[in-house]
């Protein structure tokens, strides 16, 4: 099993990687539909991730999205790293580095 956290450019893009690679596909209305969960992937779409402002003055600040579409994908069974996927892969169990848990990945992860 291999963790990874997805960072894409934008939802456009995630969308078409995700539907040229079997992860999505359009419903019946064109609206892009993740695949979940299979016996061989799990998915967990987080969308644009929300940085915390500070306080100023005491009053809370809206939240500011980093402008980037993230994903979080578990690979159940060793599928291999589909062609031009490289690019979108910001941290995998795999690496052995330790997972990001600074303020700039989002901290939603898997039960």
């Amino acid at each position: 099993m291999t963790d990874y956290i997805l960072n894409f450019p934008s939802k456009a893009i995630a969308e078409q990687f995700g539907i040229a690679n079997g992860f999505s596909s359009p419903d019946d209305d064109g609206v892009v539909q993740s695949n979940l969960a299979s016996h061989e992937h799990a998915l967990c779409v987080v969308g644009e991730h929300l940085l915390l402002q500070p306080d100023i003055d005491g009053e809370p600040q809206p939240s500011i999205g980093d402008g980037q579409y993230w994903v979080l994908f578990r690979d159940l069974v060793g599928i291999p790293i589909p062609a031009g996927g490289e690019q979108f892969i910001h941290w995998s169990s795999e690496s052995g580095d330790p997972r990001p848990v600074d303020e700039s990945v989002p901290s939603i992860w898997w039960a």
